[in-house]
């Protein structure tokens, strides 16, 4: 991109009402992020619940429910839903080295820090906090710093890529790629699926609505996320070999993914990136692996879909 490589990473504080203001703007707002952000280094909310490593490529990958820490102020919440997706926080930090090997650029990346017991940062406020003032302000300050990295994204670019990754415990070791679509929807024909209502159910409208472009050739087309991934070694529904579940478990898509994505409005498209364990977040070799994978899958994405060369 000609620009020179960035300085390592480093740590700042960054006031809370400044990250606050951010939720209030919201999406692809015309108030874009304060002054102060610099590309590489690493913000933290309250208590360091929640950490923002500020970047300069169009891309924006999250981490909600990779934390570990149980913050005595917050109290467990009453969910079934509390388990922790391992090792997703240190595969989101793989993806940014990695992505800085390869670009000597950071994407933005927001980590929740807290344990899922705590705090669910891919739910409605509601259900997410469960009424614990802590635990709101952090879920607030998570939001506000994809807020603010949006915001970013397109002043510089236009448009751009979020990446909400988590990590499944399904029997079958493959990528789940979720556009709001369920399994059933996946099983559609790619004439049905095609159909211009479709458009409004899924996150990544923004990329999919271009002249000329089909909603099935986006989700398992030759192109498509699922079919580079699978190109480089890593199986991936939906693709072109594996075009929907069949009935199996699969995560379609949550909170973030609608909130964060293209569906209803703005120009950056989101996806849900469900990771399997095994050769991808088991040891820092099979994470490193990945994410170097997971770099050359969102590049080549990014040119094909939103015409972009990082």
């Amino acid at each position: 991109m000609g620009r020179p490589a960035l300085p390592g990473l480093r740590r700042a504080p960054f006031p809370l009402v400044a990250v606050l203001a951010l939720a209030a703007c919201g999406g692809d707002g015309a108030t874009g992020p304060p002054a102060g952000f610099v590309p590489g280094t690493s913000y933290f909310g309250t208590g360091h619940y929640v950490e923002y490593i500020a970047g300069d490529l169009p891309v924006i990958v999250a981490a909600p429910h990779g934390g570990a820490l149980r913050p005595v102020e917050m109290p467990d919440r009453a969910s079934p839903d509390s388990l922790r997706d391992t090792n997703t926080q240190e595969l989101v930090r793989a993806i940014d080295t990695a992505f800085v090997a390869a670009t000597g650029h950071h994407p933005h990346v927001v980590m929740c820090l807290v344990h899922r017991v705590k705090l669910d940062c891919n739910r409605e406020l509601a259900v997410a906090a469960m009424g614990d003032p802590a635990a709101a302000q952090a879920w607030a300050e998570f939001q506000a710093f994809i807020d603010s990295a949006k915001a970013a994204v397109v002043r510089a670019y236009g448009r751009g890529l979020y990446v909400d990754v988590h990590g499944h415990g399904h029997a079958i070791q493959r990528l789940e790629l979720g556009y709001l679509l369920t399994g059933t929807d996946l099983g559609l024909a790619d004439s049905v699926l095609d159909g211009a209502s479709w458009l409004d159910a899924v996150s990544v409208r923004s990329l999919a609505a271009q002249p000329g472009r089909r909603l099935s050739a986006v989700l398992r087309g030759p192109s498509s996320l699922g079919d580079l991934f699978a190109a480089r070694g890593y199986a991936a529904v939906p693709s072109g070999a594996d075009p929907a579940p069949g009935g199996t478990p699969y995560f379609g898509g949550g909170y973030n993914t609608a909130r964060h994505g293209s569906r209803t409005s703005g120009t950056i498209s989101g996806v849900q990136l469900e990771a399997n364990y095994t050769r991808l977040r088991d040891t820092p070799v099979s994470r490193a692996a990945f994410a170097g994978a997971f770099v050359g899958v969102v590049r080549a994405y990014l040119v094909t879909w939103l015409g972009l060369v990082t």
